[in-house]
């Protein structure tokens, strides 16, 4: 080979060498460690989590690891040390003060709303009760029909309350007296999620009318058809009460929208503006969600095969979420 031809095929050789490596470059993930998302115990917040972390991983190429997690725990350790760096379903109010502290620190920051319609708790009934009693629409209306609910013989209706510990028990206790109903009402722990579940869908299956608190997005709200009961309007002022098991004078109000965000820790802020861009558009329509939990429900999936199931069957949504070709990449792995 003379030298003329040596050199050429050599300069070929590092040329096709320097396009591979540039690609290599393009494809490679921003964040140069591997990404930890919170896997929260809830199946929404769960399913997120591995909604993103399929993204990240076959999109963006990045390493993940989902690593257990709960609001207050999650977000108290994304401030204090910047891990895990994704908190994909984080209901805020229950951490308002952290998130400060994060921001002032530059720790961690909220990148966006991930729910459209914020998370929502509200008393409700079934379809079925209200068409046959249309003139139930508001709280105020349940005075008049508590017989309608009464359990086990009692001359009182029955209210299936919140979860023992969550804050909205103590709320929805208070909010009974101030509405005048709790002469008229049981107010009935389950004594778990699960067992209220089991109540509202057993009630449901038999067209028994169920008088009850619920929060959405959730899977209870995707597969049965519930009417929200219409309340006053949320009363920061005067709420505060309301919140407190020894609330002597409760008033009547309703319940606040509640944020719920994707908190994000600011190493992928300041490290990987895609990525972070990508975890600022990530946001779903409430009525979706209710939907995809229903559809695990249905269907006995985990959050992994719920997420798999939402990147196949919503493309429309979560393509927006990100550029064209890391949506190639995700479609071509979920087919």
């Amino acid at each position: 080979m003379n030298k003329s031809v040596r050199t050429a095929t050599t300069l070929a050789a590092c040329i096709v060498s320097s396009l591979a490596l540039t690609n290599q470059a393009q494809a490679s993930c921003e964040l140069d460690e591997t990404i930890q998302i919170a896997d929260m115990s809830w199946v929404s917040a769960s399913t997120i989590a591995h909604i993103e972390a399929k993204i990240l991983e076959n999109g963006f190429e990045c390493k993940t690891q989902l690593i257990p997690g709960e609001t207050v725990t999650t977000a108290t350790t994304m401030v204090k040390k910047g891990r895990p760096h994704i908190a994909p379903e984080l209901w805020s109010s229950n951490a308002k003060a952290l998130l400060e502290e994060g921001a002032e620190k530059g720790t961690a920051v909220v990148a966006g709303d991930v729910f459209a319609g914020g998370g929502v708790d509200a008393w409700w009934v079934p379809r079925y009760v209200v068409d046959q009693y249309p003139d139930i629409k508001s709280v105020k209306d349940m005075a008049r029909h508590s017989e309608l609910f009464a359990a086990n013989g009692s001359d009182k209706g029955r209210f299936y309350n919140s979860i023992p510990g969550w804050t909205t028990e103590t709320r929805s206790t208070n909010l009974m007296h101030a509405y005048g109903l709790d002469d008229k009402y049981e107010v009935f722990s389950a004594g778990s999620g699960a067992a209220l579940d089991a109540a509202i869908v057993s009630n449901y299956k038999r067209k028994k009318p169920i008088f009850f608190y619920y929060w959405g997005p959730s899977a209870i709200l995707g597969k049965y058809d519930m009417v929200q009961l219409d309340m006053a309007p949320y009363d920061p002022a005067n709420d505060s009460c309301n919140a407190e098991q020894n609330c002597k004078n409760p008033t009547t109000s309703g319940f606040r929208t509640a944020a719920v965000n994707t908190l994000v820790a600011n190493n992928i802020k300041d490290n990987a503006p895609s990525i972070y861009q990508f975890l600022s558009k990530v946001q779903f329509e409430n009525d979706m969600v209710n939907t995809l939990l229903a559809w695990n429900s249905d269907n006995d999936a985990d959050p992994e095969q719920t997420a798999e199931h939402f990147l196949k069957t919503q493309q429309a949504t979560w393509t927006a979420w990100v550029p064209a070709e890391v949506a190639e990449k995700v479609i071509a792995k979920f087919k």
